[in-house]
C-alpha cells in the first residue's frame, strides 16, 4: 500500500502532521514534507521540479480522496502504520520498519514515532527532524531513570526508618518523663499530707497555749500543762521524723541498702550538695559541690549532721597516683586548736569556696632525713601560743606559718632526728589511717599525686 504513504519521507499519511496534499503539478506530498520544501514562499515539487508560489503548506489543497481512504482503513481496523506509528511503548529488537523492512533504531520526538536508520535520513534532510533518540540511548535513559527511582526509594526508606526511630525515642522519653512526673506527684502528695498533719498539730498546740493562758484554777493549769506537754512532744516527733533527725541513727543501714543520701547548703549564694557514703565502719561526708542529683534521693539537714561530728573531727583524703585512685588517708585534727580545726574543716568540705580537691600533693626532703608531703595553704590564722613543738614523729601534721598566716602543710612520712626548724610550726594533728598510702605517694610523687576527693569522717556518738 505504497499509495497510502508519502513518496518523500515514506511515512504513512494521516489527518495531522502527514496529511496528504496535491501540488499544482498533480503530485502528492505530505504536509510535513511540503513545509520542509517551501523556501521564500516557493514550493519546488521534488518529483518534477515545478515551482509553485505558496507561503505555507496549507496553501496546497488537501487530497480528500486519500483522506477518505485513510478513514475507511481506520474504520475497518486496517493497520496503516504498524510499529512505525506507535508511541513510546518500549521498542524491541524484533520490531521492524514496514517502509524499509529494517530494524527500528530511533524515536523521533517531533513526529512521535519509531523509525529505522533510512527513515532517520529522510526525517533529517527532508522534514527537518533533528531530535531523534536512538533506542540504545533511550534504554540507557530508562535504566538510569529506574536506578534514580530505586535510589530515591531506598533513601526514603532510610529516612522513614530514622524518623520512626526518632518517634520511638521521643515516645520512650515521654514515657520516662511521665513516670518521673507520676513519682514526683506521689512524693508531692506525701509531703502535702505530712504538711497537713504538721499544721493540725501546730494548731492544736496553739489552742492548748491559749487554753493555758486563760486557765485560772491550779487544777485547770495542771491539766492544760499536761495537754501542752503531750502536744509539744507530738510536734517534736513530727519535726524529727520529717526533717530527717530520726534517720541519723539508721544512716549506716540506709547507706548499706544502697540508697542515695545527700545534704546541702548555700555557699557563696549557690546551693551545693554533699553526698554521704559508707566505707567500712565509717560514714564519709564528701565536699560540697554543684552536681546533678539522682531522681530518688534522701536529704538530711547539715545542721543535724554536725551534731554527729566530734570536736576533734576526722578528715579523709583520697589520693590519685598517676591517674590511679589509691585508698583513703584519715587525719585526726588536734582538739586543742579549735581555730585551726574549724578553718580546716571548712576548707576540706568546701564551705568557704574551693576545697582541697584537685590540689597537687608534693613530696620533698626537709633537712636531712625528714620526708614530708607538702600542701600549700593560704589565709588561715593561728595564735602564737600554739607555736613551737617538740621533735615531730612519723604521721604528724605540721603547719608552717609566716606572720600568723599558714603557708604550708607538712605531713611527715618518716621520723626526723633533728629538733630544729619548728619554731614557726604548730601541730594540727596526725594520720590515723593510711600512712602506707602517704609513703607510696611520696616515693612515687614524680608520677603526679592529686587529692581526688576529700571530706569529713562522721563518727556516731
Amino acid at each position: 500500500m505504497d499509495f497510502l504513504e508519502c513518496k518523500i519521507c515514506h511515512v504513512p499519511y494521516d489527518e495531522e502532521g502527514h496529511r496528504p496534499r496535491n501540488a499544482h503539478c498533480g503530485h502528492e506530498i505530505c504536509t510535513a514534507c511540503a513545509m520542509a520544501l517551501i523556501k521564500d514562499s516557493i514550493f519546488e515539487c521534488p518529483k518534477c521540479r515545478m515551482k509553485h508560489k505558496v507561503d505555507i503548506a496549507d496553501d496546497l489543497p488537501v487530497c480528500f480522496g486519500l483522506v477518505d481512504v485513510i478513514r475507511a482503513f481506520r474504520t475497518t481496523n486496517i493497520t496503516m502504520t504498524n510499529t512505525t506509528g506507535s508511541k513510546v511503548s518500549g521498542a524491541t529488537n524484533e520490531e521492524v520498519c514496514n517502509v524499509h523492512s529494517k530494524a527500528i533504531s530511533h524515536w523521533c520526538i517531533k513526529c512521535q514515532m519509531w523509525i529505522c536508520k533510512d527513515c532517520l535520513e529522510s526525517h533529517t534532510y527532508l522534514i527537518g527532524c533533528s531530535t531523534a533518540i536512538s533506542t540504545k540511548a533511550m534504554e540507557g535513559m530508562k535504566a538510569k531513570t529506574i536506578k534514580d527511582i530505586d535510589t530515591l526509594l531506598n533513601r526514603f526508606e532510610e529516612d522513614t526508618s530514622n524518623v520512626a526511630s526518632m518517634i520511638q525515642e521521643q515516645r520512650d522519653r515521654r514515657k520516662e518523663l511521665l513516670e518521673k512526673v507520676e513519682r514526683h506527684s506521689e512524693e508531692i502528695q506525701k509531703l502535702c499530707n505530712l504538711l497537713e498533719q504538721g499544721s493540725i498539730q501546730k494548731e492544736n498546740l496553739i489552742k492548748s497555749k491559749d487554753h493555758l493562758k486563760s486557765a485560772n484554777s491550779p487544777q485547770a493549769v495542771s491539766d492544760q500543762i499536761k495537754v501542752v506537754t503531750q502536744r509539744k512532744q507530738s510536734l517534736r516527733s513530727w519535726s524529727a521524723k520529717n526533717l530527717g533527725k530520726d534517720t541519723l541513727l539508721d544512716l549506716p543501714k540506709v547507706l548499706k541498702e544502697g540508697k542515695e543520701v545527700y545534704t546541702k547548703m548555700v555557699i557563696q549564694g549557690e546551693t551545693r550538695h554533699s553526698k554521704l557514703s559508707q566505707h567500712e565502719q565509717y560514714i564519709y561526708l564528701h565536699f560540697f559541690r554543684k552536681q546533678a542529683l539522682p531522681d530518688r534521693i534522701q536529704f538530711i539537714p547539715f545542721d543535724n549532721l554536725q551534731k554527729m561530728i566530734f570536736e576533734a573531727p576526722l578528715i579523709f583524703l583520697e589520693m590519685s597516683l598517676g591517674g590511679v585512685v589509691k585508698e583513703y588517708i584519715q587525719l585526726r585534727l588536734n582538739r586543742n586548736m579549735p581555730n585551726i580545726r574549724d578553718n580546716f574543716v571548712h576548707i576540706v568540705t568546701g564551705q568557704r569556696g574551693p576545697s582541697l580537691k584537685g590540689l597537687h600533693f608534693k613530696g620533698r626532703r626537709l633537712y636531712k632525713d625528714i620526708y614530708v608531703a607538702n600542701l600549700p595553704f593560704k589565709n588561715i590564722t593561728v595564735t602564737p601560743d600554739n607555736f613551737g613543738i617538740p621533735v615531730p614523729k612519723e604521721g604528724d601534721i605540721l603547719g608552717y606559718f609566716q606572720n600568723n598566716y599558714l603557708q604550708n602543710l607538712f605531713i611527715f612520712a618518716g621520723n626526723p632526728t633533728e629538733k630544729r626548724g619548728f619554731e614557726e610550726c604548730c601541730c594540727f594533728g596526725s594520720i590515723e589511717d593510711g600512712l602506707d598510702v602517704l609513703k607510696e605517694c611520696y616515693d612515687n610523687h614524680s608520677r603526679g599525686v592529686i587529692i581526688s576527693d576529700c571530706g569529713l569522717v562522721i563518727e556516731q556518738k
